[in-house]
């Protein structure tokens, strides 16, 4: 097996540098925060929220969906496909978040969002997207992805992730201040060599395992970008499931097959109301009980956005040494790659 210990040894597997563009998640932040403050968007009336995007894109909303539930006063519904709900109307700020700027799917809703009449923002580091930020078609923002090396979508999160927060924020939709932010990143950083050991030590139990991720409240967003990164990152099977929600059906489901292989990744927190940590004990026992494997991790910080971000590096940690583990090159998406060449047919 692979020696996480030996650098030279992770850069064969790791030639486009996942290993350095998933250490840059702070840097990240950091540009994106900034460069957003030099967005001028126009203050109207706005009574919904949708964020449309694909993927890794998309990550920025289900964040916003989970982090921002206590904050946010209106509503926010997040769209993974090609059109826009029937609701979308001038009261409508639609943000459109794609990491090339190409995605198909999100300049469909574009395109809807221009004729329905629309409030538009936009994310992109370029692309047809960035050409309709580029000739004032939408306020929004084009970063530059100087702090990703690797140059795979997924492996920007924090440029999507806090952008899409940053942008909202600039609406005046949330509020959060510079120095909630500015501690949240200081953190991150100082919590990192940490958050590296952990996910060398967790990635081995999930070894020729199912992930089966499970959180709630706040972290609930971080439980489907770490499923994605599993897929993608890991070459693995996972899935994800939220408190309360699951206790009203999933753990019937474990009983069969016999011979699943799953391993439960509990992401915990000491902020979750007492109500969800009675829950969260409760099925862990369950799980127990039905011979599934646990495996824990607890979220680190004093505030709600420390440990979604403390989450973030760890899932992509996690899933990057998995990789490893199973002898893959974790920048490689093969099948999506493929999949996108014969749509194009």
């Amino acid at each position: 097996m692979i020696n996480f210990e030996d650098i030279n040894e992770i850069r064969k597997l790791d030639p486009q540098k996942v290993y350095e563009s998933t250490g840059m998640l702070p840097a990240q932040c950091e540009q994106i925060w900034k460069d957003a403050y030099n967005i001028k968007i126009p203050k109207r009336d706005i009574d919904k929220l949708v964020i449309a995007g694909m993927g890794g894109s998309s990550y920025g909303g289900h964040v916003l969906e989970s982090l921002f539930a206590d904050r946010l006063k209106i509503p926010l519904v997040i769209i993974n496909d090609y059109h826009l709900p029937k609701f979308a109307d001038s009261k409508t700020l639609v943000v459109l978040t794609s990491y090339s700027g190409t995605t198909e799917e999100t300049l469909s809703c574009a395109t809807e969002a221009l004729r329905l009449g629309c409030q538009t923002l936009i994310l992109t580091s370029g692309g047809e997207l960035g050409n309709m930020v580029n000739t004032k078609q939408s306020p929004g923002l084009v970063f530059d992805p100087k702090h990703n090396p690797c140059g795979q979508p997924r492996l920007g999160t924090g440029y999507i992730i806090v952008g899409t927060i940053a942008l909202i924020k600039q609406t005046g939709l949330i509020d959060m201040t510079d120095d909630e932010f500015e501690r949240a990143v200081y953190l991150l950083r100082s919590e990192q060599e940490r958050i590296i050991k952990t996910a060398k030590e967790l990635s081995l139990k999930f070894d020729n395992k199912i992930p089966l991720i499970i959180a709630a409240d706040f972290l609930k967003g971080n439980a489907h970008i770490l499923r994605n990164q599993m897929n993608e990152t890991a070459k693995s099977f996972a899935n994800f499931s939220r408190l309360p929600e699951l206790n009203h059906h999933l753990m019937e489901g474990l009983k069969y097959p016999k011979d699943n292989k799953l391993e439960a990744l509990f992401l915990k927190s000491d902020l979750y109301e007492t109500k969800i940590k009675q829950r969260l004990r409760l099925t862990e026992e369950v799980i127990a009980k039905n011979n599934v494997g646990i495996t824990e991790y607890d979220a680190q910080g004093n505030t709600k956005l420390d440990q979604v971000l403390n989450v973030l590096s760890f899932g992509g940690y996690l899933s990057l040494f998995l990789a490893l583990i199973y002898d893959e090159n974790p920048s490689l998406i093969p099948w999506v790659d493929y999949f996108k060449q014969e749509l194009k047919k």
